[in-house]
């Protein structure tokens, strides 16, 4: 009945009935030449703001820590450091300063997972990807998650690292689980099958499908989502970052979304009409 139910709403929807609401999610929290992205500053900001939904990445590195990084590219874009993520030390995460590339007066260091988690109100979530996992990963998150008083309603656990995900998700099946893809078919030169990809979420137990919403353009049907919706999983995307893309995320019927420019969102979403964004 609730699958049904969707797909009438859906239907409804595109008759012109209420609007589409979509969960607006702060990819990396809410950053600008400011404020580096993937900092305590933009998370907490971030939430400040009203945000309900925080993405952010967390690399287990050689060390043992937990570090918040996206990957190489941005360490170096914003300290200069060539160093893999995975190679960073206490005292590169001492010294390292994400204020560098843009001279800015304030020092920005790269965060443990431990001080984002700090920063989490009770009522926010947290959705965290998994980037450098190791055998260790879940093991040392879960405990973390516990210590400041967080729960699975807290955090939502991401990755593009398929079996990371299904690792995780096997020894830790509390926690919602997204499977961050893309469903281009550029490489691949194969035609795209929704039911493959439903197939590997239902494998791994895995609560919601999330494509890239560029990867999407050309390929997904509004009958590939409603395909998605119909096998009982949650239909969201990544990389929603202008008006264009939040046309074609409403066009599919997600229901939420990662965005770079978090408050520019809901600019865009009284532009297109017929879409409802939630904080």
């Amino acid at each position: 009945m609730q699958k049904l139910a969707t797909l009438v709403s859906l239907a409804v929807l595109a008759a012109g009935g209420a609007d589409l609401k979509m969960q607006n999610i702060a990819h990396r929290g809410m950053w600008d030449k400011e404020v580096p992205q993937n900092t305590v500053e933009a998370i907490q900001r971030a939430y400040d703001s009203g945000a309900t939904w925080v993405e952010t990445d967390f690399h287990h590195t050689k060390a043992g820590q937990m570090v918040c990084m996206h990957a190489e590219g941005e360490l170096r874009k914003y300290t200069g450091c060539t160093k893999k993520v995975k190679d960073l030390t206490p005292e590169d995460l001492a010294t390292l300063n994400l204020g560098t590339q843009d001279n800015l007066p304030k020092v920005y260091r790269i965060p443990l997972l431990d001080q984002v988690l700090a920063v989490v109100p009770k009522h926010g979530v947290l959705q965290a990807e998994i980037k450098g996992y190791s055998p260790q990963y879940a093991d040392i998150f879960d405990k973390a998650v516990k210590a400041h008083g967080l729960t699975e309603k807290n955090i939502v656990v991401s990755s593009v690292h398929y079996e990371a995900l299904k690792d995780f998700k096997a020894r830790y099946p509390k926690y919602r689980t997204v499977w961050l893809t893309s469903v281009s078919t550029k490489k691949s030169k194969k035609p795209f099958v929704v039911q493959d990809y439903i197939a590997k979420c239902k494998a791994a137990n895995i609560e919601v499908f999330c494509p890239g919403c560029g990867s999407t353009k050309g390929v997904m049907t509004p009958a590939d989502a409603d395909a998605v919706r119909a096998a009982g999983l949650e239909f969201r995307m990544f990389g929603v970052n202008s008006l264009d893309d939040l046309k074609q995320a409403k066009a599919l019927g997600v229901v939420g979304f990662t965005c770079n420019h978090w408050l520019k969102a809901f600019d865009w979403a009284k532009e297109l009409g017929g879409v409802t964004l939630i904080k």
